[in-house]
C-alpha cells in the first residue's frame, strides 16, 4: 500500500526496507530508512545518498521493519 506523506505521522519504522519516491519525480527507488536521523537512504554503485522526510513524496514498505 503506497502511504502519502503529508506530515511526520506519516513516516515509516525507523529501519524500514521501502520503496520510496521523491518530490516532483516518476521513478521509486529502492532503500531503507535510518534509524538514527529517520531519513531515507538509497545506496547506488557504492553512493549513498540520503533524503530528509519532506522530500519524499510517497513510500510502501517492502520488508518488515528489522528489530
Amino acid at each position: 500500500m503506497k502511504i502519502k506523506i503529508l506530515a511526520a505521522k506519516d513516516l515509516p519504522p525507523p529501519n524500514s526496507t521501502l520503496k520510496f519516491r521523491i518530490k516532483n519525480t516518476t521513478n521509486w527507488r529502492v532503500g531503507f530508512t535510518d534509524s538514527d536521523t529517520g531519513d531515507f537512504v538509497q545506496e547506488v554503485g557504492g553512493i549513498t545518498y540520503s533524503y530528509s522526510w519532506n522530500q519524499i513524496d510517497e513510500y510502501f514498505l517492502t520488508a518488515p521493519a528489522l528489530p
